[in-house]
């Protein structure tokens, strides 16, 4: 898990997580996702993905994928990327 984290880096995001779901008890990952980018520190939220230019949808990436697995296997706390925000493809747009 974390894999090429520095150990204070996965200590805050693990600190902050444990804060937040104290009080958010939801499955949307985008709204836990903000609450940890507004409060960890720039070089922590380097590790997140960003939003697609265009669509300004979201695509997980392996760290993101890594962390809600991990919340949800430490936590019992299932999390996901809502359809609705996620980033598709061109080729899926258009039927390729």
């Amino acid at each position: 898990m974390f894999k090429d984290i520095k150990q204070e880096h996965k200590e805050k995001i693990i600190e902050l997580i444990e804060e937040l779901l104290e009080f958010y008890k939801e499955d949307d990952w985008l709204i836990l996702k903000k609450y940890l980018l507004r409060y960890l520190h720039p070089d922590i939220r380097k590790y997140f993905s960003t939003r697609n230019s265009y669509t300004k949808k979201h695509k997980l990436n392996s760290f993101e994928l890594s962390l809600i697995e991990y919340i949800n296997s430490e936590y019992k706390h299932s999390l996901e990327l809502k359809e609705k925000d996620t980033h598709k493809s061109w080729e899926s747009c258009f039927g390729k």
